[in-house]
């Protein structure tokens, strides 16, 4: 069974205009269908793709190069407590330097070696040093 035609996001990308809860064949279908067209059948469907790609051609995209980034690794980072910390801490220093207020410190040292005990805190040697830097 192909679990991934019963992903929504996934219909969507094909571009299905509505959810559809079943798979849109059996599987087994592609493959009788390959083996019943053959080699020859695969590749002038290839061909006839490339034909009816190039019709319409008007040579203004020869020189440019199409990249599909969908199966990329992304440069995601989720926001932890440490970094919803560490933003909070940075906006209530701004507004304490926009309206000139009097601080007595700004806990930038401190922040620091807070934020630094932090990182890495899957290490079974950096758990318990993470946890007391969290409770700071």
């Amino acid at each position: 069974m192909i679990w991934e035609h019963f992903n929504a996001y996934y219909q969507y990308f094909c571009g299905t205009q509505e959810f559809i809860p079943s798979a849109p064949c059996a599987s087994s279908e592609l493959i009788h269908f390959r083996n019943r067209i053959g080699e020859k059948g695969v590749e002038l469907i290839f061909q006839e793709s490339i034909r009816g790609n190039n019709e319409e051609d008007d040579d203004h995209h020869h020189d440019t190069t199409f990249i599909d980034s969908t199966v990329q690794e992304k440069n995601i980072t989720y926001p932890t407590d440490a970094k919803l910390h560490k933003k909070i801490v940075r906006k209530v220093l701004d507004i304490v330097h926009k309206l000139e207020l009097p601080f007595r410190q700004s806990y930038a040292f401190v922040l620091k070696r807070i934020y630094r005990d932090q990182c890495f805190r899957n290490h079974p040697k950096n758990r318990q040093k993470a946890v007391r830097a969290d409770r700071k």
